[in-house]
């Protein structure tokens, strides 16, 4: 790959040796080589905007979880070495709880979180990065209660926070026409998906995207087996944002031996209630959650689906003053 280090064989080659490098072996300093010098990071958590911020934002994780061990999921990635490539990481994070965090001092559990990384790289450099951490399921392996550690998250230093201003659902006053069009692309399949399930509120298009004995693994550590219940996790999520609209991002797919792995980065901007997934929340405030969704088909369905998003960031929003 012209740019790119000899040793790499291709993108992916790229994406799973530097995580390992810099995670399992510790060599922090290969950041530095690996990330644009004013990369920036997007999480519901802040913003990064420096390849400094990157190795603060490591070294304290390192700090909090020792030696920690990666499984890679799955990687979808599109582009080339000439226009850059776009990679979506989907991963585990597991280690020990072995020093003092931003959630409190250390407790020795271990603990097991998924994360996605979207990431642009060009050159052998990351220039822009979304992180998507599953903290809530984090969270909760360490024994805490979700709404007091996002009120303690709530009051701490962070990177910038992103302005959130929640779109109306209403075109004029009459409700949006959502997406209606062909559905025999990818982009047209994703677009019909996550329009007309989440934005429409079609729930019974659940039964027609996902296969009778598909699996979910949803943010805090939830799982879901089959329509049904998929629905019922959806319908959580959105009881607490019931005005919120989703957009999708990126896509980014993979034809594997396995099947298709498909990778979508999603915002859902929206108002808080009380009730529903997040619990009980301040209402009235708006929020934004950026989430991630890796999906594996069969048959033209959905058999597979890991979605991450940060509910302890989320939670903060609604916490801070």
């Amino acid at each position: 790959m012209a740019g790119f280090e000899d040793h790499f064989s291709d993108i992916v080659d790229y994406v799973v040796r530097t995580s390992e490098e810099i995670w399992m072996d510790k060599a922090v300093g290969r950041i530095y080589e690996t990330f644009d010098a004013g990369c920036t990071i997007y999480s519901d958590d802040g913003i990064a905007r420096s390849v400094e911020d990157v190795m603060t934002s490591t070294l304290a994780t390192l700090n909090d979880f020792p030696n920690p061990d990666l499984e890679h999921l799955s990687i979808a990635w599109s582009g080339d070495e000439d226009r850059g490539f776009h990679a979506s990481h989907l991963g585990s994070f597991q280690a020990v709880n072995s020093g003092a965090s931003r959630y409190g001092p250390a407790l020795g559990q271990t603990t097991a979180m998924r994360f996605c990384f979207d990431c642009v790289i060009l050159e052998n450099r990351i220039h822009t990065g979304w992180l998507v951490c599953d903290n809530g399921a984090l969270v909760r392996q360490l024994g805490l209660d979700i709404h007091a550690t996002a009120q303690q998250v709530a009051n701490q230093p962070s990177f910038d926070i992103a302005v959130v201003s929640v779109s109306t659902r209403l075109d004029g006053q009459a409700p949006r026409r959502w997406y209606d069009g062909p559905t025999d692309t990818i982009e047209g399949w994703v677009a019909h998906h996550f329009d007309q399930v989440w934005n429409a509120r079609r729930l019974d298009h659940v039964a027609f995207h996902y296969a009778a004995d598909a699996v979910v693994h949803w943010a805090g550590g939830r799982t879901a087996h089959g329509p049904r219940e998929i629905g019922t996790l959806i319908v959580s999520l959105l009881a607490s944002l019931p005005d919120s609209t989703l957009r999708v991002e990126r896509l980014s797919w993979s034809d594997e031996t396995d099947g298709v792995i498909l990778a979508a980065r999603w915002i859902l901007e929206g108002t808080l209630r009380s009730g529903g997934a997040l619990g009980d929340v301040p209402g009235g405030k708006p929020v934004s959650v950026m989430g991630a969704s890796h999906m594996r088909f069969g048959n033209g369905y959905i058999v597979e689906e890991w979605t991450v998003f940060d509910e302890i960031a989320v939670l903060a929003q609604a916490y801070r003053s």
